[in-house]
């Protein structure tokens, strides 16, 4: 699985005002239903805050990957996210977030699930790929940003 496969441009969002992890997963909520209208606002936004709650989905280097398993949702889906402003998220590394992935996932799905979460912690550890997510001009630019395939050797060691 590639990031192509469950990224598409609208669901990339170069510069999301959000002022903490609450708001941001609310506009995460409603740009998700603007290009997927069946899941609905409120139940993807309970999805992420109770997730939430049994742990950070921060992975550390600014990056949170906030997902959750949806009843109405039908194919892994995921959303990109550069936050205006670095929030909180309680990470490990207690470095704020500015890039979010956000990840909805079937709720009979598992083994997909973790492969899609593991496909992007990968991601997520290059510091070259992370760079490109924030150095991003606008939406376009960040969507293919984030199609980019960095190169395994070419990880930061800095984790």
């Amino acid at each position: 699985m590639d990031i192509d496969s469950i990224l598409v441009p609208e669901r990339t969002i170069s510069s999301l005002k959000a002022s903490s992890k609450k708001r941001a997963f609310e506009l995460a909520a409603k740009h998700i239903n603007q290009s997927v209208p069946h899941l609905e606002t409120g139940e993807v936004y309970r999805g992420l805050i109770e997730r939430e709650k049994l742990g950070s989905t921060a992975v550390g280097d600014g990056v949170a990957i906030p997902h959750c398993r949806l009843e109405g949702c039908e194919s892994i889906t995921g959303s990109l996210f550069v936050l205006e402003d670095p929030i909180d998220f309680l990470a490990h590394d207690d470095k704020p977030v500015s890039i979010m992935f956000v990840l909805l996932v079937p709720a009979s799905e598992t083994t997909e699930h973790l492969a899609t979460l593991g496909m992007l912690a990968e991601r997520f550890q290059i510091e070259e790929y992370r760079k490109r997510l924030l150095t991003a001009k606008d939406n376009a630019e960040l969507y293919q940003n984030a199609l980019f395939s960095p190169s395994p050797d070419r990880q930061s060691l800095s984790r």
